[in-house]
């Protein structure tokens, strides 16, 4: 059950808008409040994309992920970092949560990435992750857009 508090949802900044400083917006729709498992991804997503490091008040939030961009390491390579990023991500989001009082739609139970799609073409990656609350209610977004997928 929810507790009343929203977050805002943020939205990718498109790729014809995107000018390599930012990756989220609060959109190019009109800004929604949010709470339960959309509240979640949006506290996912915003950890996995923070680069580590940039936060001055704590130096460890954040992951490798982001560094990713436009560097020139093999998909494997990307793969692994991923991977890492993800179980980092979903260990610091349930151990902060520990001592808070969230609901539990909005506690993290796993997240999994269930599919990664290599683009030689590109070079890049797209991957599924999967998040599910301690409510069992799960919610798949596909990195890079974070389109929220059924």
């Amino acid at each position: 059950m929810a507790n009343g508090r929203y977050d805002i949802y943020f939205q990718i900044v498109p790729e014809n808008q995107f000018t390599g400083s930012k990756f989220f917006s609060w959109g190019q729709q009109r800004t929604l409040g949010v709470r339960g498992i959309q509240k979640l991804v949006n506290l996912f997503v915003k950890y996995l994309m923070t680069p580590i490091g940039s936060d001055p008040l704590d130096t460890t939030y954040g992951t490798d992920l982001p560094h990713l961009i436009g560097s020139n390491i093999s998909i494997d390579d990307a793969k692994d970092i991923l991977l890492l990023a993800v179980d980092k991500t979903a260990k610091a989001i349930q151990g902060f949560q520990i001592s808070s009082d969230v609901p539990d739609d909005e506690r993290l139970a796993t997240a999994t990435v269930t599919d990664f799609i290599a683009i030689p073409e590109a070079p890049g990656f797209a991957a599924q992750i999967f998040i599910d609350n301690v409510a069992d209610q799960g919610l798949t977004f596909l990195l890079p857009t974070l389109t929220p997928r059924a």
